[in-house]
């Protein structure tokens, strides 16, 4: 039997947590199997839960019939092992964003994480009536706003401040591009939000950062727990080595990938994915340039050769 899900609020949403990848078939559709077997095999692992969407989830790529099929098996089969599910329902619209978060709700979502519409940049007054008006289809569920620049457009904290106070159940956001000053910038106007970034735990936590949205959980989830555990046990000394070995593996071996071979993150997520021993497989949506086994190949000798202590097990 599983343990009950804790509800997420503004205290309690903190840790590391796991982006979803889907599994397509050769006719690029959702390989329901596979994905059932993925969302499992983060169960015991540590992460504090599971999340949908976004890039790494190609939520873009995703009809209606396919996010409902992804809604309703994560949040079953996650919940099976114990972890809460984020659903990701960003969209080009308000009402697109409430149809997707009614099937959220009713699949058993834990949270809403959302982006801003971004075909049209929005101005200030359109942010709070996006939030406001999704706020309330969402009801006691709570939501995370992604602050990404692929949206056009950061809200600014004193905005974050506003929002905050007006919105309840807007208990969090998630920024990997925000740097420390950024972060405090955030926290000095929305003072109880759950600011999260991507792994940068040793530089985001000691500045009130309470956890991270993180792919490199594909690679190996148990390490980048250790290292979220000792970043807010204030174990900073002995977090440094391990940071700064996530920190040389996403710079010297990732970054690469698109900068020299053009890769998007969705494409480099599954490689590390399919090298941590996930069932994804390289497979990315077209039109956008899918990695390739030699890729995978290349990660594992590349960790092999300069970080070998974030080998998974079944690599060490």
């Amino acid at each position: 039997m599983s343990k009950p899900i804790k509800p997420l609020s503004r205290k309690t949403l903190r840790g590391a947590w796991s982006a979803l990848i889907l599994p397509w078939t050769d006719r690029d559709e959702l390989d329901a199997r596979r994905f059932a077997q993925e969302v499992r095999a983060y169960g015991g692992t540590g992460v504090s839960g599971v999340y949908t969407g976004g890039t790494t989830g190609e939520f873009y790529a995703q009809d209606d019939a396919t996010f409902e099929r992804v809604t309703h098996i994560v949040c079953e089969e996650a919940h099976d092992v114990g972890l809460p599910v984020q659903i990701g329902v960003s969209a080009l619209s308000t009402r697109t964003t409430r149809l997707r978060m009614r099937v959220g709700k009713k699949a058993g979502a834990d949270a809403f994480q959302v982006a801003l519409p971004f075909w049209l940049e929005l101005k200030d007054d359109e942010v709070k009536r996006y939030v406001t008006e999704i706020a309330a289809e969402a009801g006691k569920t709570p939501i995370i706003l992604y602050l990404t620049g692929r949206s056009k457009r950061k809200i600014a904290p004193a905005l974050l401040g506003e929002i905050a106070a007006e919105v309840p159940t807007f208990i969090g956001t998630k920024d990997t591009g925000l740097d420390v000053k950024g972060l405090k910038a955030v926290l000095k106007e929305a003072p109880d939000i759950a600011v999260f970034g991507g792994e940068d735990f040793f530089e985001k936590i000691p500045a009130g950062g309470k956890g991270g949205y993180c792919s490199i959980t594909g690679f190996n989830a148990v390490k980048v727990v250790q290292l979220y555990d000792l970043c807010a046990a204030g174990k900073l000394k002995e977090a440094k080595p391990l940071a700064e070995a996530f920190h040389r593996y996403l710079y010297e071996a990732l970054i690469p990938l698109v900068k020299e071979e053009g890769l998007w993150d969705s494409a480099i997520d599954r490689i590390q994915r399919v090298a941590g021993g996930g069932v994804v497989g390289v497979r990315c949506q077209s039109p956008y340039r899918s990695g390739t086994p030699q890729h995978v190949a290349r990660l594992i000798a590349w960790c092999r050769k300069n970080t070998p202590e974030l080998l998974p097990a079944h690599l060490a």
